[in-house]
């Protein structure tokens, strides 16, 4: 039973009152690309760097990354040669460790202008972390991925900070991934939970449940996500977040606004409250974003 609901189509979903026994493993493994083929020269340095990215502040030992890509010795030690000399990636010469070159910083702040979303949504972000005292995060959709535009900190002493600017996910995969993916069509929901099928093993949870997840935030209007936390190699609880869609003028969404806090911040009646700004707040985006959301909208089909 549930081996075979977990790809039943989304409208199936929404008529059955059961749910799967047992819960998703964590012991999973890494998240890993497709690493042969036509284009492993693009593939295998992005994986790196996919994995550097996912320790930004601790950097990693040529060991970690070749745990986490699957990649020889030999590879990643010319790979990591490669990047070093292009400025994509720093060694520390303390430690030896590995991390994401600055150079990708000035990369970031250049596709973050191209529909000017983060300078758009700036404005809407800091009233929320003023308002809420939580964590705010823009993101948008690459591909069939939730990437993680912009993160604007609020006061309240326990961050949570589960995300960095630049950082990607499965569509899904977060508070804003679930926005942008509960609100798209049921074709093409259908068509990225089987793409990205392999890329959310590494997460605690599973097919059904997320599928669970897209039919309950159509239904609330809003994404609530409450589910364990992937931060680096370390599943976090204890957090939750809420976001909203961004929508174009076909109604798609095209960026998503969350709020995330510790669980117990995000209770119902202040949950709904939050909820509320945010999608003020997101109209106020969509509405600058009219002469440009087109163009973005035909970004994402071309890439999906």
């Amino acid at each position: 039973m549930c081996q075979q609901s977990a790809s039943l189509p989304l409208r199936e979903m929404g008529r059955m009152k059961t749910k799967p026994p047992q819960k998703a493993s964590r012991e999973k493994p890494a998240r890993r690309l497709q690493l042969t083929g036509l284009h492993q020269s693009i593939a295998r340095p992005t994986a790196v760097l996919d994995a550097l990215a996912s320790a930004s502040s601790e950097g990693l030992r040529m060991t970690d990354v070749m745990h986490l890509t699957g990649l020889g010795k030999a590879t990643v030690h010319r790979l990591l040669a490669g990047l070093a000399a292009a400025g994509l990636v720093d060694q520390d010469s303390a430690t030896g460790r590995f991390f994401v070159g600055m150079r990708i910083l000035s990369w970031a702040v250049s596709a973050g202008e191209r529909f000017g979303l983060a300078r758009r949504a700036e404005p809407a972000m800091v009233r929320l972390a003023q308002s809420t005292s939580d964590t705010i995060y823009l993101t948008v959709r690459s591909g069939d991925e939730a990437l993680c535009l912009n993160r604007r900190e609020g006061t309240h002493p326990i961050k949570t900070l589960t995300l960095n600017v630049g950082e990607r996910r499965p569509l899904g995969v977060s508070a804003g991934g679930l926005a942008l993916l509960a609100f798209l069509p049921d074709q093409e929901v259908e068509r990225i939970l089987m793409s990205q099928a392999n890329a959310r093993t590494p997460f605690p949870f599973d097919q059904f449940a997320l599928r669970k997840m897209v039919l309950d935030s159509r239904k609330a209007g809003f994404a609530f996500y409450d589910a364990p936390v992937l931060h680096g190699a370390e599943v976090v609880t204890g957090m939750a977040a809420v976001a909203v869609p961004v929508r174009g003028p076909d109604k798609r969404p095209i960026a998503a606004l969350s709020v995330a806090a510790i669980a117990s911040r995000l209770q119902a009646a202040r949950r709904k409250a939050i909820v509320a700004q945010l999608q003020n707040e997101a109209r106020l985006i969509a509405s600058s974003l009219d002469p440009i959301s087109d163009s973005a909208h035909l970004d994402h089909q071309t890439k999906a």
